[in-house]
């Protein structure tokens, strides 16, 4: 794939411990011929956070050495490493029962309490007086152990907003872009590009997007109050007639990335509108995975079979990334 932008950037999960010569021989052996010159690594909370242990995720956290061993590599490689942290919804599973991260830690920063499960993901109230204190604290560590210049802050998919005390009175645009606002504040007083998820600055209906895509429940005028140096990154895995949110973005002032998914035609045909309707706002891609990095690395160096849906999955993903960093 040849285009003119700047980045060609991929965002994956961290590798557990055990797969980190793995994820060296991905990076030497695919990433750096195919140019990438951005790794997005979702990391949640499965790192070995000192200030705050409540909040790491059980599930084989990284510690600051082997963080090291991954900053290291990217920079030999003149690859971009920023971590990525969910900072509003995908806080746990839909299950109160299956708190993790944050909410594990601290429960009461759900903004569904008492719920027993819901629709989707947990949100985090951004109105507890808490919340701000711990989360600018679990940046600042992750920052810091990434050595980055930036932190992905997710936002995506934010179904539970406004519907605890704190919050139910306040217009949810309002408490998605002061959340927002205030984490972009922060991280720009510790010389930190904020990027995020654009789905929520969407409006469903007027675009066209389904529910997962764009908002439903009105945070989208927070498109007109945020800083606009926040890099969007805008996804879309569907094969539409058009891709509106590249002229939205655009229109209201934002830089962004384009970030495809899975099938190969549709990430194409995302890209290539994306081209044609580009005002000088676009930094470049951003190819999503969204199945653990041991599978894609296994499967795009091994040929490491698998079974049913996962098998189709990977296949129709390892076709996509083959296109993009050719």
């Amino acid at each position: 794939m040849d285009t003119a932008w700047k980045t060609r950037g991929i965002c994956i999960s961290a590798p557990t411990s055990q797969d980190l010569d793995l994820f060296e021989e991905f990076v030497d052996t695919f990433l750096v011929p195919g140019r990438c010159n951005l790794i997005v690594m979702l990391m949640r909370y499965r790192y070995q956070f000192i200030k705050h242990p409540e909040c790491v995720n059980s599930n084989d956290p990284l510690n600051a050495v082997q963080v090291k061993r991954i900053v290291d590599l990217c920079r030999k490689r003149n690859i971009r490493l920023v971590p990525k942290m969910n900072l509003m919804g995908h806080q746990s599973e839909r299950n109160s029962d299956t708190m993790d991260g944050l909410l594990k830690g601290h429960p009461e920063l759900d903004e569904t309490p008492g719920i027993k499960e819901v629709f989707y993901c947990r949100s985090l109230c951004p109105s507890h007086p808490n919340t701000k204190p711990i989360v600018t604290d679990l940046i600042n560590e992750i920052t810091e152990a990434f050595e980055t210049d930036g932190i992905h802050i997710g936002m995506d998919e934010v179904f539970d907003i406004g519907k605890c005390d704190r919050c139910k009175d306040i217009p949810t645009y309002k408490l998605f872009a002061a959340w927002v606002t205030a984490l972009a504040e922060h991280n720009r007083s510790h010389g930190l590009q904020t990027l995020m998820w654009g789905d929520r600055l969407l409006n469903g209906l007027e675009t066209g997007y389904g529910a997962w895509e764009a908002s439903g429940n009105f945070t989208e005028p927070a498109l007109h109050l945020l800083s606009r140096d926040t890099l969007i990154c805008d996804w879309h895995y569907e094969d539409c007639v058009t891709y509106p949110s590249v002229n939205i973005f655009a229109d209201a002032g934002y830089r962004m990335l384009v970030c495809p998914w899975r099938y190969r035609a549709n990430a194409e045909k995302f890209i290539r509108y994306a081209q044609a309707n580009d005002k000088g706002h676009i930094e470049g891609t951003l190819a999503t995975t969204w199945i653990p990095s041991g599978d894609i690395m296994r499967f795009m160096l091994r040929g490491f079979p698998t079974e049913g849906k996962k098998q189709d999955t990977l296949q129709a993903l390892s076709e996509t990334l083959h296109w993009m960093f050719a």
